[in-house]
């Protein structure tokens, strides 16, 4: 077959979809587009497809430029899969059964064409791209003429359009007045292969559709809320949407998540779940339930690393049905499960132990979060505590000894009780416990019960005079050369050490004096007779300390003994010496007019000054 006549085809238009250019030849010839395409050897679905053959066939016979058809077409590519010009499409990406026209542009094809009037309109390729709803040219949006599904009419722009063509006068006074979006300039510029600025360099990964559809389903969450319902958004709305939604996805991760972050914030305080599904709303849902299409996956990601960073999500939870392999952030709630505490007491450790600060304390244990990270250490403690009480009986410790243990500071609380009025007990880590029994009973022997010459700390401490703790820091020390363990008995109180080999290390200096008891063996004195001496002054003495009980005890320097007794003698030693009865010898005294050196009553025993009774009786003076 030859081509056409040129009177008996149209020119092409500008910008103009092959299946206009199709329509519009056959309407001249008062063909349909499909008879005509029979009539020209190849089928409309072909041009409709942007099939090359039918493409080289349709501007073969119809003397047109078979690259800028190629150009314009909607190239099918797979099932509901299209490019236009590289860039690719899917199947709600087109407009194909509603068909959009730019009143202004009609009303020029007719004003500038030349030929048959009704044939001159034509239908441009950009009016096919659903997301595309404004003539850049005019600014006005697109109105549609036709929703003719019959699938002998569909994709028959000339024929489609004719009814609206005696109305366009209306048309225009009525299509909607405003500029072409910026998402609109970016699709339109990507379509005619300006996409190599590097602006919207993170748009540029999605593939066309992915784009256009990210941008507007993030720009109707931005402007109807997490909630809104997209069959229910106008023409004019979705324009809107995705003005607001490429703004948006224009900065790349950042503006996402900036995004992403304003709606948790804007997320009511309520108890309970506030997972990715009610905090995001349609976007989670859309991109985990209604579309596996991996085109989006880049959009899932950014999505996915907001949520593991700022939401306490972590193993056992899935993310658009990918696995949580790590956890960044953790609640109270969360921890509190996956440790076994209860969280009123946990987030009180935690506010304690400097981990959640006093101002979200109001919050639920839902929305109170915390670095799973840094608090991963203080968790595993959290999951043992136990208070003092407890730790005692842990231990095996008789009362007190937990709190000497304490107030020694060899068991020590990961977090102390009464901090800040938060909470009242202190809190103890069974590993810090297990620990410390670790270190007491690191060097111990087993042994059993038939070794009788060691005791048990508390019993050994009483044998030793000294303290628990005393002991307890000399085997910390490693000082005692010998430690054993009791067979069968765990803990503090397996502990054995040898009374006698702790002495040397508790004792302390000796005072030099002589006890109380010293001085009556020196005196010949009874007890009551010395401690009144002392105790009056007659007899010099000094408080100190026991070097071995370490208790206050009264003690008197020898000299001082030596001194009393050169200058006094008591009635009874007298008669020691002399052999004279000490009533007969208290006669005498008497009789020579010699009194007591001290009230009797208040010694209870009669001395004197030897020098006084030496020149009276016939006595040895003392040496």
């Amino acid at each position: 077959m030859k081509p056409l006549p040129i009177s008996m085809t149209v020119s092409l238009g500008e910008g103009e979809s092959p299946m206009s250019f199709c329509s519009r030849n056959a309407l001249l010839l008062g063909r349909t587009a499909r008879d005509f395409s029979l009539d020209m050897g190849f089928t409309f679905q072909g041009i409709v497809d942007g099939n090359p053959s039918a493409l080289e066939e349709l501007a073969f016979r119809c003397r047109a430029d078979v690259g800028r058809l190629a150009a314009a077409s909607v190239t099918r590519i797979g099932d509901r899969r299209y490019s236009i010009g590289g860039q690719s499409l899917v199947r709600d990406t087109l407009s194909r059964k509603s068909l959009r026209v730019c009143p202004h542009c009609l009303l020029e094809d007719i004003g500038n064409g030349d030929g048959l009037e009704a044939v001159r309109p034509y239908g441009r390729t950009l009016w096919l791209v659903a997301p595309i709803r404004t003539c850049p040219k005019h600014d006005v949006g697109l109105v549609e003429v036709s929703d003719d599904h019959n699938p002998q009419r569909v994709h028959d722009f000339a024929r489609l359009v004719q009814p609206s063509l005696p109305d366009l006068g209306r048309l225009v006074r009525e299509a909607p007045r405003r500029r072409p979006s910026a998402l609109e300039e970016y699709l339109t510029a990507r379509l005619q292969g300006r996409n190599g600025d590097g602006h919207a360099a993170w748009l540029q990964t999605l593939p066309f559709y992915a784009a256009a559809k990210a941008c507007e389903m993030l720009g109707a969450v931005v402007i109807h809320g997490i909630r809104f319902r997209a069959e229910r958004l106008s023409d004019t709305e979705w324009h809107e949407a995705g003005a607001a939604g490429y703004e948006i996805a224009a900065g790349g991760e950042q503006g996402i998540r900036s995004l992403l972050s304003r709606l948790q914030d804007g997320f009511p305080l309520t108890k309970g779940n506030w997972g990715p599904r009610l905090v995001i709303g349609r976007i989670y849902e859309w991109l985990a339930h209604e579309s596996e299409d991996p085109a989006y996956d880049p959009l899932r990601d950014v999505i996915r690393r907001h949520v593991i960073e700022t939401m306490p999500v972590g193993p056992g939870d899935k993310i658009f049905g990918q696995d949580v392999t790590v956890r960044r952030l953790h609640s109270v709630h969360s921890a509190s499960r996956e440790i076994g505490a209860h969280p009123k007491r946990l987030r009180k450790l935690l506010h304690a132990a400097g981990h959640i600060a006093a101002d979200v304390l109001h919050l639920s244990d839902e929305r109170i979060v915390f670095d799973a990270n840094t608090t991963c250490e203080f968790l595993n403690r959290v999951s043992e505590t136990m208070s003092l009480e407890q730790a005692r009986d842990y231990l095996n410790a008789p009362r007190p000894h937990e709190r000497l243990l304490f107030e020694a500071e060899y068991i020590r609380p990961f977090v102390a009780g009464g901090t800040e009025g938060v909470i009242r007990d202190h809190a103890f880590a069974r590993r810090d416990l297990d620990a410390f029994l670790d270190r007491l009973l690191a060097d111990a022997v087993p042994v059993g019960l038939e070794d009788r010459s060691f005791l048990p700390i508390p019993a050994a401490a009483k044998r030793a005079c000294c303290s628990a703790m005393e002991i307890v820091g000399l085997i910390m020390d490693r000082k005692l050369p010998r430690v054993r363990c009791r067979v069968g008995v765990v803990g503090y109180l397996s502990v054995l050490v040898d009374p006698e080999e702790v002495k040397p290390f508790v004792s302390g200096k000796d005072h030099g004096g002589l006890t109380l008891r010293e001085v009556e063996r020196r005196l010949g004195s009874s007890t009551a007779v010395v401690k009144a001496l002392t105790e009056l002054g007659h007899l010099p003495s000094h408080i100190v300390v026991n070097p071995v009980n370490r208790c206050p005890q009264r003690v008197v320097h020898a000299e001082d003994v030596d001194r009393f007794m050169r200058r006094f003698v008591s009635l009874h030693t007298l008669s020691a010496e002399t052999g004279i009865h000490f009533i007969r010898l208290a006669n005498m005294l008497d009789d020579a007019g010699i009194e007591p050196a001290f009230e009797p009553g208040t010694v209870r025993a009669s001395f004197y000054e030897r020098r006084d009774v030496v020149e009276q009786i016939a006595i040895p003076a003392a040496t």
